[in-house]
């Protein structure tokens, strides 16, 4: 497991998150030339099963009401996005009125560069989208991003459910 992963996200997110926290590839060295400030670094590759797997963790951990924890291993782009309660209580609030999960099915697997100057937090994101069925008959949609961090681990960047 990557040395420099805190003991929370170790917690959270086992080795699913240890999977994906790969080193760069090798690349010849090369001159470095002038980059503008809005350049986003280039983050690793990420096995899109392991992505899969993270989210999934996520996901099982907000089901079983680890939504706070989930929080406090999250990334710095997430945790400045919304408090602690901000993040438990909006998943709450959508979460529960869904009712119990019974299947849950991935549907895609995405890796996006965000430049800086957006919306979004400038950086390297990955994300899994699942369908997810709940014992009230409704089909939601949940969305797990994670983001590259500075320290070169990915954790948890954002969860939507729609």
């Amino acid at each position: 497991m990557n040395a420099r992963l805190p003991l929370a996200i170790a917690l959270l997110f086992g080795a699913s998150f240890a999977a994906i926290a790969q080193t760069p590839p090798a690349t010849p060295p090369q001159p470095a030339p002038a980059r503008p400030a809005a350049v986003v670094r280039a983050a690793p590759s990420a096995d899109p099963n392991a992505v899969v797997q993270a989210a999934l963790t996520v996901a099982q951990l907000i089901d079983q009401g680890q939504t706070a924890q989930v929080w406090q291993g999250a990334s710095p782009v997430a945790r400045a996005a919304a408090t602690e309660k901000q993040f438990v209580d909006g998943i709450a609030t959508r979460r529960n009125a869904l009712g119990t999960p019974v299947s849950r099915e991935w549907t895609s697997v995405s890796r996006n560069l965000v430049p800086a100057g957006g919306n979004v937090p400038a950086g390297a994101y990955v994300s899994a989208r699942f369908q997810t069925r709940f014992s009230t008959n409704r089909v939601a949609e949940k969305l797990v991003s994670l983001h590259y961090d500075d320290d070169n681990t990915w954790r948890l960047a954002g969860y939507t459910i729609n």
